[in-house]
């Protein structure tokens, strides 16, 4: 468990120096990957025929981004921080989104469509996923981090207070759905088709997501006796929960052992990563893939939240709210897989043109 991995000062490009315990290293070093970035969007770019006319665009906000940071340093002084802390479940986002992007793009050239579609679509869900996921964590606890709210303007910063809460996966997925859904009407193309093509880069995001989660010591696990049992340090939210259950002593460095569910969930998105992406060469019709993650993740979660003890259950029942979501998300999968098309979309996709453009005309051009 580490929450913060590092800090970056803004008033120095490439330097490196420890304070308590925390790295901190010149904001310069951000360049470092913004260029290897740069590097394979425009090699993806050229082996896609586009010519450096093409990728002016492309090529000018990259330039805008690397100089603002170099320029950081340069106006530093006059800012009210001086450090920004690298968190360890921001920084697993950032490299799941990363993975997740490069694992669509692929799938994208495979079936027609530009890498800057899987961009688009990437960052699309990874705001709505961000949004839905913190709306659903502050409905679900709502009693709890807004108990004494003073105004307004104090409900609003504790809910975009993230330090002091989470995201729950499940919103995510709820408010990524109908983002998706309305991306693929606007650029009318086959759900079906797309959903097969992205559900593995969900999968593999969620791996990045939980080894977050354990850096963070969030989504935890119950008691284990197990060889491979984890304790966590003092002070962070497992302690505290076995501090509270009366497990530990609140003068105990660390927690008893408990279940690493974290790395159990990590696993099992790999393994479903693996999964969908093989089957789309396999499937007979148009949303296999996707009705098949539909089928095996709940049953997996379903099975991993016997093992967390950090949810309670809901509806009078001891099944949480995650669990009574992947029945339903199961069942939906289930009616999906009886109710695909009976056969294939022809690839290469195309992009229907706008309602908008005007008809060719003359020879082509």
């Amino acid at each position: 468990m580490k929450q913060t991995l590092l800090r970056i000062l803004l008033t120095d490009w490439f330097g490196v120096e420890t304070r308590e315990g925390v790295t901190h290293v010149g904001v310069g070093f951000l360049l470092l990957p913004w260029l290897v970035l740069g590097v394979y969007e425009y090699l993806a770019a050229r082996r896609a025929g586009q010519t450096l006319k093409d990728q002016r665009r492309s090529l000018l906000e990259w330039s805008i981004v690397a100089v603002a940071i170099l320029l950081v340093p340069t106006f530093a002084a006059r800012l009210p921080i001086q450090t920004l802390p690298v968190f360890g479940w921001g920084f697993m986002m950032i490299l799941g989104f990363l993975a997740a992007t490069f694992l669509t793009g692929r799938r994208f050239r495979q079936i027609g469509l530009t890498t800057e579609l899987s961009w688009n679509l990437s960052i699309l869900l990874l705001v709505a996923g961000i949004l839905g996921a913190r709306a659903f964590y502050l409905i679900q606890y709502h009693r709890r981090i807004f108990s004494g709210a003073a105004g307004l303007g104090d409900v609003v910063r504790r809910a975009l207070n993230f330090m002091d809460g989470g995201m729950v996966l499940f919103g995510g997925l709820l408010l990524g759905a109908a983002a998706f859904f309305v991306w693929c009407a606007r650029k009318k193309v086959s759900p079906l088709v797309i959903a097969d093509s992205i559900i593995p880069a969900v999968f593999l995001g969620l791996v990045f997501g939980r080894l977050g989660c354990l850096l963070n010591g969030c989504c935890y696990g119950d008691a284990c006796e197990l060889p491979w049992g984890m304790r966590f340090p003092q002070g962070s939210p497992p302690w505290q929960a076995a501090v509270n259950l009366g497990w530990n002593e609140p003068g105990d460095p660390r927690s008893i052992p408990l279940h690493p569910t974290q790395i159990y969930s990590a696993i099992n998105a790999l393994l479903l990563t693996f999964l969908t992406w093989s089957w789309f060469r396999h499937r007979r019709r148009d949303g296999e893939a996707m009705a098949l993650g539909l089928l095996t993740y709940p049953i997996a979660r379903i099975t991993i939240e016997f093992l967390r003890s950090d949810e309670a259950g809901q509806f009078g029942t001891p099944f949480t709210i995650s669990q009574w979501i992947s029945a339903v998300l199961f069942l939906i999968g289930v009616l999906l897989w009886r109710r695909l098309p009976r056969k294939l979309t022809p690839l290469p996709l195309v992009l229907a043109a706008p309602k908008s453009a005007p008809a060719a005309r003359g020879r082509a051009r």
